[in-house]
């Protein structure tokens, strides 16, 4: 064995053979300032253990920068990639078991690296990490290697569960992808650093993130932040906003790339206010984007990322929303609009030339109403009488030693769903008045499919209010309302 590893070293393989795995029951891990558990303790809490050990056990650093004059937002620059052993513990029956381990560090081959994460976010004193594997894997350990593998993932501070409710939002609404999920402990060079969300990043991946073509397709973001970027593309809503590149990364980008993408942007900023935006955009999903945020009463319009693809370079391939991302400002606005009712949602719904994103967000509104509050309370009930569930519990109280923060599952989930049933009646009525009374399913017309929405919210009380549905305005829905919507068609 020693001549194959020496071997291996002298092809340049192999830099230094792995290291033992540590003795759970004998490895001590810091909590705050003098508080020791064994690391057997914390992975019998119940949730997976991610266990990262960075060479030297250097910590990932970064500067603290503020935008420049006329932009907004503060963020962070030159975040080090720190290499390093990523090992995923659980329990299983009574055993402490090694659900994945990377291997010390050799690039392009095993190990990989930690960085700092985030804009605003990265203020906080429980910090976001990016991770990137050398290798491929499914840290969700979902049951299919070879579909849902990828280098890039995640560890998001999620207290209050705000990212996974609006995920779970995102779901329902039926966004073309909402990334997958799982809360972690989180434990670096000897130090418990809290309980966090595992996610999927935000990249190309065909298989099971997002697809776009590998040469010509795009995946970028209307971003605020612009200013911290290397490479951008010119947003009419500069300097507040330009467009930033998810992929093709910026140091891969062709100059007639560039130029595609420039033209791309100038001529869908100006279809949005035009007959022809449909032409250009998936408006489904742009409506979709917008609901989720509306659902959820997201204040931070800049901050909450509106990212697009496009699949190629073709007339085929319309621009994307993909997803809904960036929850930290959700449950801000119980009876307003959204700030996501800015920039190019504004623009959407003061369209008076053609209204198919009004009636495709009111549409969307209609399919889910009638069954969000329960969907959503089922969810968190689930969620807290399952195994991860009890275990985030468990984990709260180890975060609470290290961020002196109270955190409750129990006070979390009937406060995210109470939330939504809370949202709802402002809502119903927000929706109802896009469009004039008996204008019922909003659609911008007036015709006999009204009539028969109209009499089916008769005959379903729980249908609500937000029917344009009381074409009298007399307080009431009732067959009266039907007889006068028929006399307005007569009419027309």
């Amino acid at each position: 064995m020693r001549r194959v590893i020496a071997l291996m070293s002298v092809m340049g393989l192999l830099i230094c053979p792995m290291r033992a795995l540590a003795d759970t029951s004998t490895t001590m891990i810091t909590l705050g300032d003098t508080v020791q558990m064994t690391l057997s303790a914390i992975i019998e809490q119940g949730l997976p253990v991610i266990y990262v050990e960075t060479v030297d056990e250097e910590e990932p650093t970064c500067d603290y920068v503020s935008a420049p004059p006329g932009c907004m937002g503060y963020s962070i620059a030159n975040a080090t990639k720190v290499p390093g052993r990523l090992i995923v513990y659980s329990r299983i029956g009574d055993m402490d078991s090694v659900l994945y381990d990377s291997g010390d560090y050799e690039k392009d081959m095993s190990g990989m690296t930690i960085k700092l994460r985030g804009n605003a976010t990265a203020y906080d004193v429980k910090k976001p990490y990016k991770i990137k594997l050398e290798k491929k894997k499914d840290l969700l350990f979902r049951g299919n290697e070879s579909l849902y593998k990828d280098k890039e993932w995640l560890l998001l501070r999620d207290d209050y569960m705000t990212t996974a409710t609006g995920l779970k939002v995102s779901e329902l609404v039926g966004m073309p992808w909402t990334p997958q999920y799982h809360y972690v402990n989180v434990i670096m060079n000897g130090r418990y650093r809290g309980a966090y969300l595992l996610c999927e990043s935000v990249k190309r991946n065909p298989d099971c993130r997002l697809n776009v073509d590998k040469d010509w397709g795009f995946i970028f973001e209307l971003d605020p932040y612009w200013w911290n970027e290397d490479l951008y593309v010119n947003s009419s809503k500069s300097p507040s906003y330009n467009y930033t590149f998810k992929y093709p990364d910026s140091d891969d980008i062709l100059p007639e790339q560039l130029e595609y993408m420039q033209g791309l942007v100038t001529a869908f900023e100006t279809s949005l206010s035009q007959q022809n935006y449909p032409d250009l955009i998936d408006v489904r999903s742009f409506a979709a984007w917008c609901l989720v945020h509306d659902i959820e009463g997201t204040k931070d319009g800049g901050g909450c990322n509106l990212y697009f693809m496009k699949y190629d370079t073709t007339a085929q391939s319309k621009i994307v929303m993909p997803l809904t991302w960036d929850f930290d400002m959700s449950e801000r606005t119980i009876s307003e609009w959204s700030r996501s009712h800015t920039e190019h949602m504004k623009v959407l719904f003061n369209n008076t030339s053609n209204r198919a994103f009004i009636g495709e967000f009111a549409a969307l509104w209609r399919e889910i109403r009638g069954t969000l509050v329960n969907d959503m309370k089922e969810y968190m009930l689930a969620f807290r009488k399952s195994d991860e569930g009890a275990a985030l519990s468990k984990s709260f109280a180890l975060d609470k030693m290290v961020y002196n923060r109270y955190l409750s599952v129990l006070s979390n989930t009937i406060s995210r769903y109470t939330w939504i049933q809370e949202r709802i009646p402002w809502l119903d009525n927000a929706i109802t008045a896009l469009n004039p009374l008996g204008d019922v399913n909003v659609d911008s017309r007036i015709d006999i499919t009204d009539v028969t929405l109209l009499i089916q919210s008769l005959m379903n009380e729980d249908a609500g209010p937000m029917y344009a549905a009381d074409v009298n305005e007399d307080g009431s829905v009732n067959i009266t309302d039907v007889t006068q919507l028929v006399s307005m068609i007569l009419e027309l």
